[in-house]
Order: structure tokens, then sequence, then C-alpha cells
């Protein structure tokens, strides 16, 4: 079935060949194909002899250096032209060189770095030797005193301060009186510098050493220690720029080499895929139908090769993978298929019937007009500009939300722009009399919920039939018997409620009710012998009836949950009318809504209930797809079809 909604029929190649020719048929008819491997071995279990290639992959090696080099020149990997002839010798030599002048570059500007570093700490330590109107020379050259430069916490100092004035031999200069610590310079004499080094050592002076000290006054030094600085700055930055004209003018090659290496590697890694027998090689894969031929016509250029192509329902030992043949608006919503699950290979595809139901829930729940055209625009921005997935899912529910604006005549929350069915007010039925909207709302919900389960139920018994899965038509609680169980309860509970017609009399019960539900009991069983399996006696009475029990009361509760579920969908819409009467509410009571504080409140008000509302909604119509819907026709657990595609820019060694 070919339709809008369906998976891309799949064909199994088996290409057999002469194996010095398995990297040419690769590089031909795989890499970079509609092509999805299969391992050959496990497919071919039943022939005798077959052998796994060699495995050894002469490029992984220098792919994995070429890798780092281009890392270490910060050149991100992109594909670029190769000739596929190039000797493999030349790459470790070139990446060897290239590496070399790289490093040496960083070592350079590394060096220079710490230059400037250790100058500019000089020039930090001697602000704080700001206090001492001396020369420098002076200091470092002093004969018979020793001289000490660092600092001790304030608290420490103010403490001893009295003390260290009376020591005889100690001579301390405060430099710099911090608030948390106080620079300062000691002098003594070179006799008792090991008891003075001892004592200020225990009132925790921490030392401060300036190696090759600088000359002259502290000002003096302090612009030559800058020029070092800037001198040393200028340097860093013209290495810099020669790494830039390095990278420019090796680009080119190094991400040609990565490429020829990252090709290559790739073709060797299909071996792992493949197996021999003698000098044949055997490849095998998951080719669409329509691109079969393309495949063929390359491979009928080569001598010796056989090439044969089996239709999925042939092949006993591979699922076949799943590529969706989508419309635009299924593929908007796929993302979210995918967090449930592929579609297995022969069952429908259900990404447009999930777009378009949680569209339509969407906007019942969100009907607005203004903020819908809003949240569209938001989308529109978010899928053009950030390139997310989300955006586009957000642009359609959106516009869904508006188009049910116009519907409940509201923008932005003002009921009284637009004519359209108002939640809040009444409507009037002849023979019925005054009926609340609300009340309206909430049954036309349940009906929607009743028709969508009906529709899901309909769409498996289709997958059944694609399947030949007697117990998914006939006799599952989603099948037939479901349908008439579900379907008839509900006409005798609506014609006894509504039209006092009670139907709850055995020529109905029985046929109806009953008897689906012993179907559904008696599924298993039922079903192994409609498909002529011999085994179906095999099932124990107590075994069918005991697990047949609870999930028969199971199923019971499920039709009774799924169906109260779907009030969800009227109850937001009313909150989402309630959240704005609050809003214009409030809008009043500051002013008036024409004020500057009545606009204000309009906005943030509008903001926020679009936000808020716009994330729980969606999350409630993801909550009634995945386990409403899906869970009664989907079955899930498709592989996705990986053809052998290289993206130059992955960091993968393949």
């Amino acid at each position: 079935g070919a339709t809008a909604m369906s998976v891309v029929p799949m064909k199994l190649l088996t290409i057999a060949g002469p194996l010095e020719r398995f990297d040419d048929v690769v590089r031909a008819c795989v890499i970079d194909q509609e092509f999805h491997p299969e391992n050959a071995l496990q497919l071919m279990r039943s022939v005798k002899g077959l052998r796994p290639l060699e495995l050894e992959n002469p490029y992984s090696a220098l792919l994995h250096r070429s890798v780092e080099v281009a890392d270490e020149a910060g050149i991100p990997l992109a594909y670029a032209p190769f000739d596929p002839a190039s000797p493999l010798e030349d790459f470790a030599s070139y990446f060897d060189s290239l590496s070399g002048r790289i490093a040496a570059l960083h070592r350079r500007r590394e060096e220079l770095e710490h230059k400037a570093d250790e100058a500019r700490s000089m020039v930090d330590q001697l602000q704080n030797l700001r206090g001492l109107n001396v020369s420098l020379d002076e200091l470092w050259g002093l004969d018979h005193a020793r001289f000490r430069y660092g600092y001790l916490p304030r608290e420490t100092y103010d403490g001893f301060r009295e003390a260290l004035n009376e020591e005889e031999d100690i001579f301390f200069v405060p430099t710099t009186l911090g608030a948390r610590r106080v620079y300062g310079v000691y002098f003594t004499t070179k006799e008792a510098h090991h008891k003075v080094d001892s004592l200020f050592n225990s009132l925790h002076f921490v030392r401060i050493r300036l190696e090759d000290p600088p000359g002259g006054t502290v000002d003096n030094a302090t612009a030559e220690l800058n020029a070092q600085v800037e001198a040393a700055q200028a340097a860093v930055a013209q290495v810099g720029q020669e790494l830039e004209e390095l990278r420019r003018q090796e680009r080119e090659h190094i991400l040609s080499s990565y490429s020829y290496l990252r090709y290559h590697s790739e073709c060797c890694g299909l071996r792992q895929y493949a197996c021999r027998s003698k000098g044949t090689f055997y490849l095998t894969g998951w080719v669409p139908a329509a691109a079969v031929p393309e495949i063929e016509k390359t491979l009928a250029r080569f001598p010796n090769l056989s090439c044969v192509a089996d239709t999925a329902d042939d092949v006993r030992h591979a699922k076949p993978p799943t590529k969706l043949k989508t419309c635009f608006l299924g593929r908007v919503f796929q993302p979210f298929l995918e967090m449930y699950g592929l579609p297995a290979y022969n069952e429908k595809d259900p990404s447009l019937f999930m777009a378009l139901t949680y569209c339509l829930f969407f906007g019942i729940m969100f009907g607005d007009l203004g903020q819908g055209l809003c949240l569209a625009l938001i989308g529109l921005v978010l899928a053009r500009w950030k390139g997310m997935w989300l955006g586009g899912i957000i642009t359609c529910c959106g516009l869904s939300g508006a188009l049910f604006g116009c519907v409940y005549g509201s923008v932005f929350g003002f009921e009284d722009i637009l004519p359209g069915f108002k939640i809040m007010e009444e409507t009037t039925f002849a023979g019925l009399g005054v009926v609340s909207n609300v009340l309206l709302l909430l049954v036309l919900s349940i009906c929607l919920g009743v028709f969508m389960l009906l529709l899901v139920m309909v769409i498996n018994i289709l997958n059944g039939i694609r399947q030949k899965n007697y117990e998914k038509i006939l006799f599952g609680p989603n099948g037939a018997a479901g349908i008439v169980f579900y379907a008839g309860l509900l006409t005798a509970a609506v014609s006894t409620l509504a039209f006092g017609v009670n139907l709850f009399t055995p020529a109905y019960v029985l046929p109806v009710l009953i008897l689906p539900l012993v179907l559904m009991l008696l599924r298993e069983p039922l079903s192994h012998l409609l498909a002529k399996d011999p085994h179906w006696r095999e099932f124990s009475v107590g075994e069918v009836l005991g697990t047949g029990f609870f999930e028969l009361f199971e199923t019971l509760l499920s039709y009774l949950t799924n169906t109260l579920s779907f009030m969800r969908v009227g109850a937001y819409a009313i909150t989402h009318v309630g959240l704005m009467l609050v809003v214009h509410m409030l809008a009043g009571l500051a002013g008036g809504v024409g004020g500057p504080a009545g606009i204000l409140i309009l906005v943030l008000g509008n903001a926020f209930v679009m936000g808020f509302e716009g994330l729980l909604v969606g999350i409630q119509v993801l909550r009634l797809e995945f386990y409403e819907l899906f869970g009664r026709f989907y079955d899930d657990g498709g592989i996705p079809f990986v053809p052998k595609k290289i993206d130059y820019a992955a960091r993968t060694n393949g």
C-alpha cells in the first residue's frame, strides 16, 4: 500500500563477487548510496563454510591522527575534495611536520604569556613597596642586614605592633595597610635573621620573593616592567597571527587528507558486515525498492558479480528497516513520533494521523485567534533562525489555535470583537431548553473521544490485515470484537438515558456485549486456530481464564478511562477562557482596559497564559496521543533506515 501514510518498501540486496573487487564495489554502490548494510553471516546462516572478512583497517590510526592534528590547528572537520589514489606513506610525515610546527608556535606563545604574567605580578608587588622612598638597588645590595618582603594578616599586625617596635633586632616598615592584609618589609641583622624569620613565621608572615629584581625607584621599575609586559603581549599577538596564517595555508590540505582517510576507513569498516567463502565475498543490505535499478545498473559494470534482490516478505532472519515516506505535516511531527518509536515495516506510518489529531486537539483546547497567531510566529522564528524541530510543531499548533479562536470568537481574551460559540454563555435548543455551553463542550469532547477511539480501532484492524494477524483483526480488544462491544455498550447507554428505550435485554446483551467479551477472553487459542497453528490446543483452560480474566477487566477499565480522558479537551478550553477572564478582571481593577496599567496587565497576562497554557496543552495532547490513541493501534519497534552516508563533520572514528 503506497498511501500517504506508508513506509517505503524495501528490498534486500545480496551482492557476491571476487574478494579483490570488494573495496571497489563498496565505493561504487554502498558508500553514500541508499544502502543499509546487514550482517551477511547472520542472514546466510544456512550456507556452510562462510567466514568473516579480515577486519584490519590500515586507515584508522592515521584517521585518528588527522582528527588530532586538525584539533591542534583549530580547524573544524569538514569535507574537502581529495585524490583517491594518494599513497598512504605521505600522510604520516605530513601530520608529524604540521603537528611539530603548531606545537612550536604554541610553546612560544606559552613562554611569552608566562613572561608577561611574571612581570605583571612583579608590578603588583612593587605597588606595595611604594611606602619606601628609597632606591631599590640599595635594598637588594645590603651587606650586613637581611631584608624580607611579604604580608601578614591585619589583626595579627594590630595585636603585635607594640611588641614588634620594642624588639631591637627588627625594623618593620608597613608599606601598604589593607583591611585584611598588611604588606611590609622587615630588616634584621645577619646574625639574628634565623630567630627573626621564625618569629615572623609564627605571626603568619607570608614572604614574597622577587626574582631578578628591578632597579631604580619603584616608579622607574614599574615603568620598565610595564614595557616588558607590552612587548610580550605584542609578541603573543604576533604568534597568534602566525598560527592564523598556518591555519589558512594548511586548511585545504589537512581537510582533504582527513576526508581521504575518513572515506577509505568507512569503506574498510563495511568489512564487518560482509563474509567470504574461498575467493568470493558476500555483502547484504536493504535498499528502497525505487533505488534498486540504479544500483543494479552500477553493479553491471563489474565483471563476475552477481546480485539478488529479495522483497521484504521473503526474508526470514532480518527485520526490514523503516524509512518514512511522509508528507510535509507528517515530517514536522516526526520527532514526536520517534519519541514513541518508529513504525514496524509492515505497519501504517501514523505520522500524518498524529499531526492532524495533534493540531485538532490543540486547537480546541487553546482556541484564541490573537494568542494562536503569536504562538505561530514564535514557532516560525524558532524553526527559521534557531533551526529547532519544535518550531515547526509550535507553528502548526498556533495556526490551529487561531482557527478555533475564530470558532469561539476569542481574540487575546476579548470575547466581544468576533461572533462565535461563547464558552461561558448558554445555548437554547428546541425540546431541550437552555443548555450551558460548558456542559455542551464537555459532552462534545466525550463524543470526539468516542469517534477517535473507534477510528484507531479501525486503523488497528487494517494493520492486522496487512500483517495477517487474526488476533488484531478479530479477537483483540482493539479488533472487531472490541469495536462491537464498545459501540454496542455506548449505543445501549445513550438510547436508555436519552431516549428512554431500554436496550439492556437478553436478545441485545448476549450477541452484542457478552459474545465479544468471550471472544476477547479466548483470543489466544482462537487466533492460533484460525492461523492453522497445530499448537492451539496446548493452551490450558486455567491459564487462559486466569490471565484472560484480569486482562479483560483491564480492557473494560481502559475503555472507560480512555473515553473519559477526552474530557480534558473541553476542560482545557474552559480553563483557557477562565484564565483570560481573570486577566481582564485584573486589568479592569487596575484602571480599565484603556489605561496604561490595564494595558500592561493585559500584555503580561496574555503572555503568561500563552506560555503556561501552551505548555500544559501541548503535554496533555501528547498524553492523549500516546496513551489513549497510539496504544490501541500502534506497535512501534521499527528499526530506523540508516544508509552508509559519511558525515564528514561528525567526530567518529569509523
